[in-house]
């Protein structure tokens, strides 16, 4: 019992110290490093912000004693949204390059939209029904902001109009049914 004690408050020593060299590092910074920490580190950098706002906090009491002057919070919780806007340049020339993985899951149509397939098409067809299956083999269209994100990520290479041979999605690289998209005259 004596043994398990001691480990205890040797380990409460040890978290307090820790705490004071943190805390004493993380006030240091100066206007610079946080502009760094914010433009490299961006999903880092909410935390870092925290624990500098953070100043005398009570926590939860240890062997009937309240913790007072810890600078780190008790919960560092990101507040970041992930997102993929992910451009990328060229080493030589600083050109934009495409992201791989943009051109591997969406197409483009002609007129603007971008296609791409339901996740998981592949995956555990046998308990998936018929239905279910032939839906999974339709494509989608990605929203108005999706596709300019998408637009983005790619060079203009991808976004102006390619002629394949047998191209099974010639028919709706033409939006006929859009007033102001039309190019034939409507039949009557």
């Amino acid at each position: 019992m004596l043994r398990i004690l001691s480990t205890a408050i040797r380990d409460i020593a040890l978290r307090n110290s820790v705490v004071r060299v943190t805390s004493s590092l993380i006030l240091k910074q100066c206007l610079i490093t946080q502009c760094i920490q914010y433009r490299f580190f961006g999903a880092f950098s909410s935390t870092i912000n925290k624990c500098n706002d953070v100043g005398n906090t009570k926590q939860k009491p240890i062997f009937g004693k309240i913790q007072v002057d810890s600078v780190v919070s008790p919960t560092l919780v990101s507040t970041t949204t992930p997102a993929r806007t992910v451009t990328k340049y060229s080493r030589r020339k600083g050109k934009r390059k495409s992201v791989k993985a943009v051109l591997d899951r969406f197409y483009r149509l002609n007129w603007g939209i971008w296609i791409r397939t339901f996740a998981g098409r592949h995956r555990s067809l046998w308990k998936k029904s018929q239905r279910r299956k032939y839906r999974l083999r339709q494509h989608v269209f990605c929203n108005a902001t999706q596709s300019t994100m998408l637009d983005k990520m790619v060079t203009s290479y991808w976004k102006r109009p390619h002629y394949y041979v047998d191209d099974p999605y010639n028919p709706y690289h033409n939006r006929e049914e859009f007033p102001f998209t039309r190019t034939k005259p409507r039949p009557f």
